[in-house]
C-alpha cells in the first residue's frame, strides 16, 4: 500500500503567495514612477530647460549689444582706460553669451536624442511591467491553487484497506507462524 504524502507546509505556500503580492505591488509601483520620470525629464527638457537656455541667450545677447555700445562711446570720448575697462565687459558678455548659447545647442541635442537614449530603453520597463501585472499574477493564482488543493488532499483521509489486501497480509505472515507451531501443517493431515 502506497505510503501518503506528508503535506505539512501549506502555510509556507500562502506566506510566499502574500510576500509575492506586495513584491508586484511595490515593483509596479516603482516601474510606474520609472516610466512618469522619463516623460516628465521629456517634458522638462521641451519645456523648462529650452525656455530657460532661449530666455538667456536673448538676455546675454542684449548685454552683449549694452557692452559694445558702451566701447563705442569709449572709444569716441578718447578715454584709454574707459577703453580697457569696456572690452573687457564686452569679452566678458561675449563669453557669457557663447556659454548661453552652448547651453542651448546641449538642450536642443539632448531632446533630439531623447528618444533613442532614454525613451527607447524605457520599452524594457514597460516589457517588465506587463510580465508583473500578466505572468507574476498568474503564478500568484496559481499558488492559491495549489494551496487549497494541498490543503484538500491534507484533510482527505487516507484509504482505508479493502477486506482482500488484509486477507493478503494475514496470509503473508501465516507461514512464519506455521514454522512456529508444528501442529499447523499444510496439505491437510497430522
Amino acid at each position: 500500500m502506497p505510503l501518503p504524502a506528508k503535506v505539512t507546509s501549506i502555510e509556507a505556500l500562502d506566506d510566499f503567495k502574500a510576500n509575492l503580492i506586495v513584491y508586484l505591488e511595490k515593483a509596479g509601483r516603482l516601474l510606474d514612477e520609472i516610466s512618469e520620470d522619463v516623460v516628465r525629464t521629456r517634458i522638462w527638457l521641451e519645456t523648462d530647460r529650452q525656455l530657460h537656455w532661449k530666455k538667456l541667450v536673448h538676455h546675454r545677447a542684449k548685454e552683449l549689444a549694452q557692452a559694445e555700445q558702451e566701447l563705442l562711446t569709449a572709444r569716441l570720448s578718447d578715454m584709454p582706460e574707459a577703453i580697457k575697462a569696456r572690452r573687457l565687459a564686452v569679452n566678458k558678455a561675449k563669453l557669457a553669451l557663447r556659454q548661453a548659447e552652448e547651453g542651448l545647442v546641449r538642450v536642443k541635442q539632448w531632446i533630439r536624442r531623447y528618444e533613442t537614449e532614454v525613451e527607447s530603453r524605457t520599452k524594457v520597463v514597460v516589457q517588465l511591467r506587463q510580465v508583473l501585472a500578466y505572468d507574476m499574477s498568474k503564478a500568484a493564482a496559481l499558488l492559491e491553487g495549489t494551496a487549497a488543493t494541498l490543503a484538500a488532499y491534507a484533510e482527505t483521509a487516507p484509504p482505508a484497506p479493502s477486506p482482500a489486501s488484509t486477507t493478503a497480509a494475514v496470509d503473508a505472515v501465516a507461514p512464519e507462524n506455521d514454522a512456529a507451531h508444528p501442529s499447523v501443517t499444510k496439505g491437510g493431515g497430522a
